[in-house]
């Protein structure tokens, strides 16, 4: 324990040092709690107001893409009003890196088996991602499911490319009992929400339900501008609050598209300006009709939108990562100033959770590996710092929030 605390101590001067007060100070309160007092813990939160009705029509909508049934996905919804925990960190992949595993497997440990576990993947990425959002991770090297043409193409509403089930055929064959067909033309991340649902939710704790961050995101957007009282119309539509929401979040993204260039889509980002949504080679009016019809194409919400609506005007504690618990809070102190969001009461609103690290016995461990036979016995009851510590070297030494902190 001595020696554990002494590394746990150097790593928490040295968040301090480079600014990370948040990621610091949650190092510093928890890591002597073991794996599952820590999911206890994080599970223990409750809601201060009811779910905004337009965002269950936005679960239900993606739930309904997903292939729910009407009465499964009423009883998702139901379980998140009730309980409002939503896990955050994982970016889209059919089957993902070490850390999400993990860090989803912390989420789930101290859940009953009747409990769901929201996961929200973020598909608000392009497939050269460091995540691999286009790829079968395994130890022994990634299984590039996509061409090159699309590598810096937008994960969101992507589509299945020609010859992806050739490509997963040509692969380790057990693998077609594991994933889902993947039929040319439809969507990819529907097919990559289900591998993971299939490769690693076997593995977690509780009932996993994966979905897509952006789509809800979107889906709740659509209904939202259609009223111009709504904080999200004000703050998009409204002159003097656009001015007030632009003027704080000057350096971050609200939107992604994809976009052609010499025959290749590409991601672009999109910044929230006077009267547009603008980057160095784009302009969006920002008018209801017209951003509802980008909405129904590929215009991807971003994450200051994306945890508006789910953190601040909804009240999720969202399970994340530790750039996150850094972001989340500086949003929240943003957000706490405007005066048209006064009676929603922001400052009470939770700002985030840390879920990171690394399985101590074998921090490589990756959920394919395990689905196809590696071994898998986990202890919950190791520290939470000892988990931590297995990634040591990327708390450290990643400028992982270089582009979302921005004070």
């Amino acid at each position: 324990m001595q020696g554990i605390k002494k590394e746990i101590e150097e790593v928490v001067s040295s968040l301090k040092k480079e600014g990370k007060e948040h990621l610091a100070s949650e190092i510093r309160k928890n890591w002597r709690k073991n794996l599952l007092e820590y999911s206890k813990h994080i599970h223990s939160y409750r809601p201060d107001r009811p779910m905004e009705k337009i965002l269950k029509r936005a679960f239900l909508k993606e739930f309904k893409r997903l292939g729910y049934a009407t009465e499964e996905s009423a009883e998702i919804i139901k379980h998140m009003e009730k309980r409002r925990i939503l896990e955050t960190a994982p970016h889209i992949s059919p089957a993902g890196k070490p850390r999400f595993f993990f860090i989803d497997w912390l989420a789930s440990l101290a859940l009953s088996a009747d409990d769901f576990l929201p996961i929200a993947m973020f598909s608000g990425v392009p497939f050269s991602n460091k995540t691999r959002p286009g790829r079968l991770c395994r130890k022994s090297g990634d299984i590039n499911l996509l061409p090159a043409v699309m590598q810096d193409e937008l994960a969101y509403r992507s589509k299945i490319p020609p010859k992806m089930d050739r490509v997963i055929k040509t692969q380790v064959r057990e693998l077609e009992t594991l994933l889902p067909k993947a039929k040319t033309g439809e969507s990819y991340t529907k097919w990559a929400l289900q591998a993971s649902q299939n490769i690693e939710g076997r593995f977690l704790g509780g009932r996993p339900v994966f979905f897509d961050f952006n789509e809800v995101a979107s889906n709740y957007l659509l209904l939202a501008i259609k009223d111009a009282e709504h904080p999200v119309s004000r703050m998009l539509f409204s002159p003097s609050e656009r001015k007030i929401t632009a003027r704080n979040f000057k350096q971050s993204v609200f939107f992604y598209a994809s976009y052609k260039k010499n025959g290749r889509e590409q991601m672009e980002s999109f910044f929230l300006r006077d009267g547009y949504l603008e980057n160095a080679t784009r302009r969006i009016k920002l008018d209801p009709k017209i951003l509802a019809e980008e909405l129904r194409g590929r215009l991807c919400p971003g994450l200051v939108i994306g945890f508006f609506i789910f953190s601040f005007m909804n009240r999720f504690q969202c399970f994340g990562s530790f750039a996150q618990v850094e972001y989340l809070p500086l949003y929240r102190k943003k957000f706490i100033k405007f005066p048209f969001l006064k009676k929603y009461d922001i400052k009470n609103a939770p700002s985030g959770v840390l879920t990171t690290g690394g399985f101590p016995e074998n921090p490589e461990l990756y959920p394919l590996d395990v689905a196809l036979g590696d071994k898998f016995s986990p202890n919950p009851t190791l520290l939470f710092g000892q988990a931590l510590l297995a990634i040591k070297d990327v708390l450290l030494e990643h400028n992982y929030s270089l582009n979302l902190v921005k004070k």
